[in-house]
């Protein structure tokens, strides 16, 4: 891949991306070749067909295919047709779909990937039906299920309805799992181990958190090609908003504002810099994070409140890859705060949930029989079904 890359790298044509050439996008063995005509285009793509006879390659034409847009026009998509190796591959037309890096790719397509959601569940019935003991298939999930939703998300415009539906899916499962009736909280489902939850994660906080995380890192990264690029876009989208050039403050009060001018239309289309708006003002709802500038270091921050804390966390670029650990553990503790608030369950998930030690059993099942698994989370929510507590009917409550 090196010498491919490399070899494309070099070529004089490209994109021009706020006054920087991109040519080539790349992620483990994927390739995205981008240029501003079809004729530069054909000529970087002759440039890793000889790298790749050089080394005794070959692409797969039936695997690769083209998109060509010219803005302007009523047809946004042309038919053009490109070569690799001598061979035709693929053009794709307006609403027809590229499934690249696990996200539906093309002109006037919904990005939502519904068809990684859709196997995702049907992977979780499956696991609902085999024979592993309830901790596994929780364990199954954290470990096999939730990571391919979480890597489809950094990179998605993901839809928040399809994202609900799956999450009331495994929402269930969980109940299921953990031997908990329909009343109780659905809290302790986003709660981790040592609190006693299970530690499985709400998928429209995923989204929040991952769009949050995708964008800081591309304002803060290293690169400083990736870097200028990111600056200047979501300066550009701050420019629309306040008709005017934008100061580092108002880069940072776009992150989830509606005062003033920031609440009004800017006729931006939709993208990273307007999802991360929203995921910035769902999150400063839930959590209270928002985004800070600092103007002795300046430089650009989120801040992340700590639970019952008054000093909270301000992660920097130096730290930024902390930034998704810090989100979830709030998001968590919010849970957790939530789940004691409850009148009825509140009270006993807040002595269960004191000590580490009380909840050893929940990640692997240690010393712990199905009787005992099947009766300890009802009793740790107070769901027990005593004749005394019954809670409709006229049955016999001695």
């Amino acid at each position: 891949m090196e010498p491919l890359i490399r070899a494309i790298s070099s070529s004089p044509t490209g994109f021009d991306l706020h006054s920087k050439k991109i040519s080539i996008l790349a992620y483990m063995d994927d390739l995205a070749l981008v240029a501003n005509s079809s004729e530069s285009l054909q000529q970087m793509l002759d440039i890793p067909s000889q790298a790749a006879e050089w080394m005794g390659l070959r692409f797969s034409p039936k695997k690769c295919a083209s998109l060509h847009v010219e803005g302007g026009t009523r047809a946004l998509v042309r038919p053009s047709q490109f070569l690799i190796q001598g061979e035709s591959m693929t053009s794709f037309k307006e609403r027809e779909i590229y499934q690249h890096l696990g996200t539906p790719t093309g002109v006037r397509v919904r990005q939502t990937p519904e068809d990684t959601i859709a196997e995702i569940l049907r992977d979780a019935a499956q696991i609902d039906s085999s024979l592993l003991t309830p901790w596994q298939k929780i364990n199954a999930l954290n470990t096999f299920l939730i990571p391919r939703i979480s890597f489809v998300l950094r990179g998605s415009a993901m839809a928040k309805v399809p994202l609900n539906k799956a999450d009331s899916t495994i929402r269930q499962l969980v109940k299921k799992w953990l031997h908990l009736p329909q009343r109780a909280c659905t809290d302790i489902s986003y709660i981790p181990h040592r609190q006693s939850g299970a530690n499985v994660p709400r998928m429209a906080d995923l989204c929040d958190v991952a769009v949050m995380t995708h964008t800081f890192r591309l304002l803060t990264c290293p690169d400083l090609t990736v870097r200028s690029i990111a600056q200047e876009a979501v300066r550009g989208v701050v420019r629309k908003h306040i008709a005017g050039a934008p100061s580092e403050r108002d880069v940072a009060t776009l992150s989830g504002s509606l005062e003033a001018e920031f609440g009004r239309e800017g006729g931006d289309l939709s993208s990273l810099w307007s999802r991360a708006r929203n995921a910035s003002r769902c999150l400063s709802k839930r959590i209270g994070c928002c985004w800070k500038w600092c103007k002795e270091r300046q430089e650009l921050g989120i801040l992340v409140p700590r639970v019952k804390t008054p000093n909270h966390t301000i992660v920097t670029p130096t730290a930024r890859d902390m930034l998704e650990r810090s989100l979830k553990d709030a998001i968590r503790c919010h849970y957790a705060e939530n789940l004691k608030q409850k009148p009825d369950q509140g009270k006993m998930f807040e002595v269960s949930s004191k000590w580490d030690a009380s909840n050893h059993f929940l990640p692997g099942g240690s010393f712990t029989r199905f009787a005992v698994w099947r009766f300890i989370h009802r009793a740790q929510l107070n769901c027990v079904p005593f004749n005394e507590a019954i809670r409709h009917g006229n049955r016999d409550k001695r």
